[in-house]
């Protein structure tokens, strides 16, 4: 029987201003005692099959990352591209899923948090098909476009169910400990799935998996995730197209620009135009009684750190992550398949600490783990910035196991961080701005980082003649090791920022909760959070 309950307890549901959150489906048993809202019936129920069906949607939005770098070498060796071509075979995927997730959040919460995921997880099995039936370059570049629309509604539209699912901040925290773990799963068989491929089949076969495991997300969420949305108001379209076209240009220019330099003509052009669209972007947006993104929420100094400490773990963690494949495969001579299994040393304890990190997080909170992970992040960078061309993987494997815990200690504690400041029937647009904030973060930290290297080792062959592979080998391991050491360096710098703005929060010049909406946003809000069964 539909039924609107009316609570008082929990973050999303604890309202004093009359809004009320209305369940229409079946009922899943009978109520014992006094009604308290959501968190008394169907979501404790419920909500292992939303954790589950979030985790496998965003497994294929990080697997589908590790898995074409994985695949690279085959398709250039089958398509017969050059180093321009191919390049764009992975940016794809990171230009699409950049630029729309901000927006993606926010359509989660007007038409359905559970109908965002399911196109989502639609998109990414189409993206996926059409690349195991993929011939020619333009194909492949068209499906890791549909692909990266996928991973862009599925990324916050999960984050923003299971934010939803689980109300209490304790439980919470572990449900995004684990939702966070399963992109570290997706990082870690990426590599290992497209070398199997390979060593087998074709580089086809390897993208079977996205579809399958999409088709399983979708089942999980149409057998047992409940729909959600907040009720009333509009989208904010001028917003919409404002921060997509910002965002997509703002990618290619440091994507593009990483390549051919960001002073080059083409680069040029898309990061000026960047710049006046988000510049506009900003301007709308703080004109708008219901905007994309409220940046008044930046006047709290703990969602600003949230946010940039986000960014900062994916810098770290995906920017090395990519330098440390090149090296193992240039100058260790690895196979994917190889270097997908000396990275489980990595990948596997990036894992483990995202579970202790759900598990400490209700006790200590999350700017410890987030401060201690990141400095943990940047000793394991020092490390493997000290690697040799002849090291073996008993000499590196230390500095991949540090890292890979640093990163998976700090990645979920700052995304709950981050949805944790806002107000309710708000979480796909914190999902979507807290997610649109680690992309920016990994792709500056692979643009950035891999321009280091690539210049670096530039210089260094310049000055060689006609080099030796050794002279090679220990040229393009210098260059690694220097861009590996301004990740560490970055990593600190953005700890640093983080941990000054949580203790200007801690000293209470600004309220350490969320911002409550003032004048005519407030008065626009929301007046109901809906859910269907």
């Amino acid at each position: 029987m539909p039924r609107s309950d009316r609570s008082t307890d929990g973050r999303t549901d604890g309202r004093t201003d009359g809004r009320t959150d209305r369940s229409t489906g079946p009922s899943t048993g009978p109520s014992t005692g006094p009604s308290t809202g959501r968190s008394t019936s169907r979501l404790p129920e419920r909500g292992g099959i939303v954790l589950l069906a979030a985790c496998l949607g965003l497994f294929t939005a990080f697997v589908q990352t590790t898995q074409t770098i994985g695949t690279l070498a085959a398709v250039r060796t089958d398509l017969g591209l050059d180093s321009a071509d191919l390049v764009w075979i992975p940016s794809t995927y990171t230009l699409v899923v950049a630029s729309v997730v901000l927006g993606a959040g926010a359509f989660a919460d007007r038409w359905g948090r559970r109908r965002i995921f399911l196109l989502g997880t639609l998109a990414m099995a189409a993206g996926g098909l059409v690349l195991v039936f993929a011939h020619s370059l333009p194909a492949v570049l068209a499906g890791q476009a549909v692909a990266g629309l996928g991973g862009a509604l599925i990324t916050p539209s999960s984050l923003a169910l299971v934010t939803h699912a689980f109300p209490d901040p304790r439980r919470r925290a572990g449900a995004i400990s684990a939702w966070a773990a399963a992109s570290g799963v997706g990082l870690a068989l990426g590599p290992i799935t497209a070398g199997l491929a390979l060593r087998w089949s074709t580089w086809h076969t390897a993208f079977w998996l996205g579809p399958v495991v999409a088709a399983l997300a979708a089942a999980a969420a149409l057998a047992g995730v409940p729909e959600s949305r907040a009720e009333g108001g509009r989208l904010d379209w001028p917003g919409q197209l404002l921060a997509t076209a910002g965002a997509a240009l703002l990618i290619y220019w440091l994507i593009d620009g990483g390549h051919h330099g960001y002073t080059a003509g083409a680069p040029l052009a898309a990061g000026a135009a960047s710049v006046v669209l988000l510049t506009a972007f900003v301007v709308v947006e703080l004109r708008r009684d219901r905007p994309l993104l409220d940046l008044r929420l930046m006047r709290n100094p703990s969602y600003g750190a949230a946010l940039l400490l986000a960014a900062t773990v994916l810098f770290g963690f995906v920017g090395l992550a990519l330098l440390q494949v090149l090296w193992l495969q240039q100058v260790r001579g690895l196979t994917a398949l190889q270097v997908g299994v000396q990275l489980l040393a990595e990948f596997a304890t990036f894992i483990l600490a995202s579970v202790i990190a759900g598990l400490l997080g209700r006790r200590v909170g999350p700017a410890p783990l987030i401060v201690t992970g990141l400095l943990l992040a940047a000793a394991g960078a020092a490390l493997f910035a000290r690697v040799g061309p002849a090291d073996t993987f008993a000499d590196y494997a230390p500095a991949l196991v540090v890292l890979g815990f640093g990163c998976g200690l700090a990645n979920a504690p700052s995304t709950a961080l981050a949805v944790g400041q806002v107000p309710p029937g708000k979480e796909g647009v914190a999902a979507g701005t807290v997610n649109a904030a680690r992309q920016a973060g990994a792709v500056l930290g692979t643009s950035i980082l891999g321009t280091l290297m690539t210049t670096r080792f530039e210089e260094h062959l310049g000055g060689l003649g006609r080099p030796r592979p050794a002279e090679v080998a220990s040229a393009f391991t210098d260059a690694v090791g220097h861009a590996v050491a301004v990740g560490a360096v970055v990593l600190l710098a953005g700890v640093a920022v983080g941990a000054a703005l949580l203790a200007l929060a801690r000293r209470g010049r600004t309220a350490p909760a969320a911002v409550p909406l003032t004048g005519p946003a407030a008065d626009a809000r929301p007046a109901a959070e809906v859910r269907r069964g």
